[in-house]
């Protein structure tokens, strides 16, 4: 393909992929606003659900209240009339708009049902109801009797200890859920045990949620029955009942279909009129970027002296031109680039470069300073071979130098066997003072590595002192023309120093600085020191050692 037609297609497939972005996006936003719509009115039908149980509640304890203080109701079980106990039941019940009412006499016999016309001479009383004889106090809930869910109450009948129990209770069925659903306009379903119970939904979909139960939960989900989806919420407030509630997917997302077709429309016509705007322009492109695809060959090669001839005033004679500057700037940045990997830092080159030429001078600025050093190593440089002591130097370094890497941290230089390091220069970022901290941790899990190590070679361990502390700075180059280097200097510096002199005196491998503390935040753990007195210094410090981190 010729760059023409390149450029054409890249035209096009742009606009091709904004044009499915978007409509993914729409597709998203719209699906999850539909989803959140439909989750908020499950929610809402969940909460009408339990507001109704507990107005049934209310209204069940009123009136077994009245019933089981009625002096007749109570004569006529203490006597056990068995039909005058089932007249006031089921007149009772019929007041009260129950759909069962049961009465029990002191032995927990039934006296009376009104799903029954006679109670079966023995049987018992369901099992909630012989706690109520037991101990006197009422109870309530949803329960099963005889395959069939029931929101029930049951109060103890006293004349005046217990004599009997009254419990009364609404069907949860079919109707209930029809009720809910004229509410709410939702499908409601009421699950005993994986069982469907009670439903708004066809036979052939009670079947198909019977299959879902095991895997419904609180969060809202999406089932399919035939060929349409729902979403659907289950309510576990009321066991063994689950209420389930769902309405159409398929319904919340056919706006969004639509708004998709017209948008598609639009964008394939949009499209057509793009490519016929984009042949011409790329037309007009193609001899001029020739020569700036010829250009930009060599600079890939790493020749940075080119000629550009491109003699319209246009945006891409201006492109070529800057293309020109931007060749003569990498020439210039590349020497200076070389030279500088040679006796600085990557970061501190860096930041060089970016200047685009080296001038002496520094600027203040907040930087974080660590100090570490080998414990006795003077003892250990005597009694070492000079070869031998810089391998094992080499080695410690290394370690320390990843470490310290690892945090965005910026080696200033070695000092013997001691390691200057920077937080802060020539990079700020807000939160050197907790990156310095984690670097000393990295440092002293590296020397436990390297301690490790030296044990398997029969060599002693080595032990470290780290010195952190935080402060005001002059930062930049030092030096002459002939001879520079990037460092930092002021009292910050010192103290760090200080502040790593005496670990071995306060018997603490890390030691930081308040100030350093403060800025570096939560997240690590302490051991207040006190105050010391540094050289150098007319005040005491508090001082503190970092002992470890704290994800808390």
């Amino acid at each position: 393909m010729s760059f023409r037609h390149k450029l054409l297609a890249a035209f096009l497939g742009l606009l091709a992929g904004v044009l499915g972005l978007s409509l993914l996006v729409i597709q998203r936003l719209e699906t999850r606003r539909a989803e959140d719509e439909l989750s908020a009115g499950l929610e809402l039908t969940k909460t009408l659900f339990d507001d109704i149980l507990l107005q049934h509640d209310r209204e069940l304890a009123s009136s077994l209240k009245l019933l089981s203080g009625d002096f007749a109701f109570k004569q006529a079980v203490a006597t056990g009339e068995p039909a005058t106990v089932a007249s006031a039941a089921a007149n009772h019940r019929a007041r009260m708009g129950a759909d069962l009412l049961l009465v029990t006499g002191e032995d927990g016999a039934l006296l009376a049902d009104t799903r029954r016309a006679r109670p079966e001479a023995g049987r018992k009383a369901p099992a909630l109801m012989r706690p109520v004889l037991e101990d006197g106090r009422g109870v309530s809930g949803i329960f099963v009797l005889d395959g069939e869910a029931y929101q029930l109450a049951a109060v103890a009948i006293k004349a005046p200890d217990a004599i009997g129990v009254v419990a009364a209770g609404f069907r949860i069925d079919d109707r209930f859920a029809e009720s809910l659903k004229r509410l709410t306009r939702t499908e409601v379903s009421f699950l005993v045990d994986g069982m469907v119970a009670g439903s708004t939904l066809s036979p052939e979909d009670r079947t198909a949620l019977a299959g879902y139960a095991p895997s419904l939960a609180a969060a809202p989900r999406r089932l399919t029955f035939g060929r349409e989806r729902f979403l659907a919420v289950a309510s576990q407030t009321r066991p063994p009942v689950a209420a389930v509630v769902m309405r159409s997917w398929d319904e919340a997302l056919r706006p969004l279909r639509s708004l998709q077709k017209r948008l598609l429309l639009i964008g394939l016509a949009g499209l057509a009129a793009a490519g016929f705007l984009g042949l011409f322009i790329a037309k007009g492109l193609t001899a001029s970027l020739d020569q700036l695809v010829t250009a930009a060959g060599r600079i890939a090669e790493g020749r940075y002296d080119i000629e550009l001839r491109i003699p319209s005033t246009d945006e891409i004679g201006r492109l070529g031109r800057a293309f020109a500057d931007m060749a003569r700037g990498l020439l210039e940045r590349e020497k200076i680039r070389s030279i500088l990997h040679k006796s600085v830092s990557k970061e501190i080159a860096e930041s060089l470069v970016s200047r685009g030429q080296i001038e002496l001078g520094g600027e203040e600025k907040d930087v974080t300073v660590l100090f570490s050093d080998i414990r006795s190593f003077t003892t250990i440089s005597e009694s070492l071979p000079p070869k031998e002591l810089v391998a094992q130097l080499n080695d410690y370094f290394t370690g320390m130098a990843r470490a310290i890497d690892a945090h965005h941290g910026v080696i200033d230089k070695y000092i013997g066997d001691a390691v200057m390091a920077l937080f802060g220069a020539p990079l700020s970022r807000p939160d050197d003072a907790a990156n310095a901290l984690k670097a000393a941790l990295a440092m002293r899990d590296a020397l436990d590595a390297l301690n490790a190590r030296r044990a398997e070679r029969g060599l002693p361990a080595w032990k470290n002192g780290v010195g952190v502390n935080t402060g005001r700075v002059v930062a930049g180059t030092l030096g002459s023309e002939e001879r520079w280097s990037y460092t930092v200097i002021g009292d910050a510096v010192n103290v760090a120093s200080r502040l790593e002199s005496v670990t071995k005196e306060l018997g603490a491998p890390i030691i930081a600085s308040a100030r350093t503390k403060e800025l570096a935040g939560p997240g690590f753990r302490w051991r207040a020191l006190g105050r010391v007195t540094v050289k150098g210094k007319t005040e005491d410090l508090e001082v503190f050692e970092l002992l470890g981190t704290d994800p808390a």
